[in-house]
């Protein structure tokens, strides 16, 4: 397994990907199969060196959620497990309610937020697994359908935005904690030098990710004319000079997030503007050979 976040890589720790040698003899035999059939493709029971690879770093991260309190890995396990429980997420829900600081509100409000905060879990699980957060139709509905409580979404700025954002939060500082642990794995695996070294063992890579691309979109229309407005005053020496810097950054930054690039786009949509724009300038001055389609 890749140790590229804290995220992942708890995700992937409690993940296998291929079923045991005694789940395939069943399935084979199941199937009434004896030997091999000519033409059938055979998975590979070669890579021993990738599978313990897998286990070193599977074992690493399970080691460090090992080191959380109880409540904290029953939360990440709600979050990140591919096997989680009722009861990780029974758990998840009563430490976000403990720890959330409420603003004054009537004992009818509070009960409501209760549940507001199982809703609260859910959204922060859909916005960390790239899928969009829950709005307040959303948390209305979830909240009707388990407890059966009407809320009113068109006041929802007046009357729960403030109790909204406080279980939120309370939400990110636990998530933050939980992850702690794990994202030193990734640090000590990566070979960082010496702690601090990069910022990702204070931050996880996914989350700071999204809100670059979301600070991004605000203003893409603006920044990609400024662009071409920069590059197309310059002269053939200095678009050289920027096309050997935008090679140089094309490389490091794929060095740095190979796959995600393309799995996750969205994430990443600046650097695609600058790509897309070396290319516009190279077609513009001549500097490429024409393609035949």
């Amino acid at each position: 397994m890749k140790l590229i976040s804290a995220r992942q890589a708890w995700r992937d720790a409690l993940h296998e990907g291929r079923d045991s040698v005694l789940a395939a003899a069943a399935e084979r035999a199941k199937m009434g199969k004896q030997g091999r059939v000519i033409g059938e493709t055979m998975p590979s029971m070669l890579d021993s060196n990738g599978r313990c690879a897998h286990m070193l770093a599977a074992g690493l991260v399970q080691s460090a959620i090992a080191t959380l309190p109880k409540p904290l890995q029953h939360f990440g396990h709600a979050l990140y497990s591919p096997v989680a429980t009722g009861q990780d997420l029974n758990i998840a829900h009563a430490l976000v309610w403990f720890n959330t600081e409420l603003p004054e509100c009537s004992d009818r409000r509070k009960e409501i937020a209760y549940w507001m905060a199982l809703a609260a879990i859910k959204s922060h699980q859909a916005f960390v697994s790239d899928r969009e957060g829950w709005g307040a139709v959303r948390v209305c509905e979830f909240v009707r359908d388990w407890y059966g409580a009407k809320m009113d979404a068109t006041n929802w700025a007046r009357d729960w935005a403030a109790i909204w954002s406080a279980i939120a939060i309370s939400v990110d500082r636990l998530d933050a904690k939980a992850l702690k642990p794990v994202a030193a794995v990734i640090v000590r695996m990566d070979g960082r030098r010496h702690d601090g070294w990069c910022r990702w063992d204070r931050h996880d890579r996914d989350a700071v990710a999204d809100a670059r691309a979301a600070s991004y979109a605000e203003r893409r229309t603006g920044t990609v004319l400024a662009l071409q407005v920069r590059l197309s005053a310059m002269t053939q020496q200095q678009l050289s000079r920027w096309f050997r810097r935008m090679s140089a950054y094309s490389a490091a930054y794929r060095d740095e997030w190979d796959k995600d690039v393309i799995e996750n786009s969205h994430r990443h949509q600046r650097y695609l503007d600058r790509v897309t724009e070396y290319w516009n300038q190279r077609q513009r001055v001549g500097d490429v050979k024409k393609r035949v389609a």
